[in-house]
């Protein structure tokens, strides 16, 4: 995923949010391809955002400061959390999709709690990956272990991708090539 970290901010940007859109704005008149089209995309702003996040925590920790000590395999089983309840999802969502929609399935109420459980999950596992990516980049280019307050812009930019990518990406991309 170090390759990620090297992409220009648009060339990331095309990559995670352009073509998802692209393929929102080609079958918006065909709501049964984009329903089918849907697990695509989400794969590939899976890769995307979390493949970025991964490597920002994993390339980057390389270059912390020997006093700033992260636990980077407390980071990895956190952050693997969501993006295999991610892959999951998508793989039902084929299942569903393909082989047994429209006719639907007569236990969607255990469906529904059991998704909400690990939806819930993954959405704070998330958190503390982007929690851990910004403190990182943010400690990288301190010198020194980044409190909180040091690092809330990352952490925001971080979540709200589509704008940190424009921010980030190139302050990514000089910390790279150091």
């Amino acid at each position: 995923m170090r390759f990620l970290l090297r992409l220009k901010h648009w060339q990331l940007f095309l990559i995670t949010w352009g073509i998802p859109i692209a393929i929102n704005l080609f079958t918006f008149s065909k709501p049964a391809l984009m329903v089918k089209l849907f697990p695509l995309m989400m794969v590939v702003f899976i890769i995307g955002i979390f493949g970025w996040i991964w490597a920002i925590s994993t390339q980057l920790h390389k270059k912390l400061p020997m006093e700033a000590n992260l636990n980077i395999k407390g980071f990895k089983i956190v952050f693997s959390v969501p993006i295999f309840y991610t892959l999951a999802l998508t793989f039902w969502m084929i299942y569903q999709f393909y082989f047994r929609f429209p006719e639907g399935s007569s236990n969607i109420g255990s469906v529904i709690i059991i998704v909400a459980f690990f939806h819930f999950v993954s959405m704070v596992c998330i958190l503390v990956g982007l929690r851990f990516a910004a403190q990182t980049l943010r400690s990288v280019e301190l010198g020194r272990l980044a409190k909180f307050s040091d690092y809330a812009i990352e952490f925001i930019l971080i979540w709200f991708s589509p704008i940190g990518f424009w921010i980030l990406q190139p302050r990514l991309n000089k910390l790279t090539e150091k």
